[in-house]
């Protein structure tokens, strides 16, 4: 049971990671455009609407599940340790 935990929170992790980092580059974009005069462009991403919020929600979705799951091994191992 462990060892799906641990994949599990890794998985959720990485995925969160993800959208940390889609978010990240949305608005490195956007900037680079408006600083620069740039047309740079998001060919598979830049149809979806309400993308910022969506990858935002998302974040905490994923981030929130692996927290909880991290904090419960925590403490069964503290449990154990004593």
């Amino acid at each position: 049971m462990n060892k799906k935990l641990k994949i599990i929170t890794k998985v959720l992790d990485g995925l969160a990671f993800i959208c940390v980092a889609l978010l990240f580059l949305k608005y490195a974009v956007m900037s680079a455009n408006m600083m620069f005069d740039w047309n740079l462009r998001w060919y598979f991403l830049e149809d979806i609407p309400h993308m910022a919020i969506i990858l935002f929600l998302l974040m905490f979705i994923f981030s929130v599940p692996s927290e909880m799951i991290k904090d419960k091994q925590k403490e069964k191992h503290d449990k154990q340790m004593l």
